[in-house]
């Protein structure tokens, strides 16, 4: 039928190369690594429970990076009020609140895993736009007619609702 061509590859005489199957625990490593590959960057996700699914303040500060954040919020009037998602992930859209959870929960179990905890918390960029217009979204009566430009909440009120 075919012309044998070194160890394990023939050539068929159309001149297609069939090669033999790999074995079985090839075939599982294989597997193995591509479920690995797959789920190991969704491992900090799950550590510690889900996030997308918690919005409890005490499993926020169930971080060790967060018990100062959780300790200064429990003493501000917005503990009656407001708990960690409501100011911290974009209240738009179910679709934004969902991807704000999913990138907060990968950032916030990748600095669990991997940080000592020694460094201070400061807010980005996106998570500070989202704290403003979570502000505004509650305060807006309060705040329109002091409001403008580009300050943001805390410039003023620098300890609310936790200190810095």
């Amino acid at each position: 039928m075919g012309e044998s061509r070194g160890q394990g590859v023939s050539v068929t005489r159309r001149g297609l190369v069939k090669k033999k199957a790999l074995k079985r625990i090839y075939k599982s490593l294989l597997v193995i690594g591509f479920v690995a590959a797959l789920f190991i960057p969704l491992l900090p996700i799950v550590m510690k429970g889900t996030t997308l699914l918690n919005d409890e303040p005490e499993f926020c500060a169930s971080c060790h990076m967060m018990e100062g954040e959780f300790r200064n919020w429990r003493s501000s009037s917005h503990k009656n009020w407001a708990s960690c998602p409501d100011c911290h992930i974009s209240q738009t859209s179910i679709v934004t609140k969902i991807a704000g959870k999913l990138r907060d929960s990968i950032n916030h179990g990748y600095a669990y895993l991997f940080s000592d905890g020694s460094e201070t918390i400061r807010i980005k960029a996106l998570s500070g736009k989202t704290v403003m217009q979570n502000c505004l979204r509650c305060h807006q009566k309060l705040v329109s007619p002091v409001h403008k430009g580009d300050r943001k909440c805390w410039d003023c009120h620098r300890g609310m609702p936790h200190g810095y």
